[in-house]
């Protein structure tokens, strides 16, 4: 689940406002600015991530997470940053998705074109996602 959502991340950027004045990196940041976190460009960043843009869910076997280089739902802590306190209810609905698909059903997915339509929030796959002859499991 967590690879899906490191290369897929439900929004790509989350908005937020300065609260106060500050200096980073030679950048000013004044009171009130909008400013957005790009989670997709942080989550396939190549100084934190081997291999980014390549989907290899056994990276986060031994990876420890830390609240800023994995934010595919906001970054930094739930009860003082800007990240989604509903996170392990997403994480918790995908597995029990991917169960389902897995083990509750048998079905045939046609040729589409899957590729991602970057310009909609969330982003969805050209084709949508088609599912053929969906069947419960015997």
């Amino acid at each position: 689940m967590q690879e899906v959502r490191r290369l897929y991340p439900f929004f790509p950027a989350v908005a937020a406002r300065v609260k106060s004045d500050f200096e980073w990196r030679g950048y000013r940041f004044s009171k009130g600015y909008r400013v957005l976190l790009d989670l997709y460009g942080t989550n396939t960043d190549a100084r934190s991530w081997d291999a980014p843009q390549e989907f290899r869910p056994e990276r986060f076997h031994d990876r420890e997470v830390t609240p800023y280089d994995f934010i595919p739902q906001g970054g930094g802590d739930h009860h003082r940053n800007h990240r989604c306190p509903g996170e392990w209810i997403a994480i918790s609905q995908m597995k029990a998705f991917c169960s389902f698909f897995v083990n509750a059903i048998d079905y045939e997915v046609p040729d589409q074109d899957l590729d991602l339509e970057t310009e909609e929030l969330p982003p969805m796959p050209k084709s949508r996602f088609i599912m053929r002859n969906v069947r419960r499991r015997q």
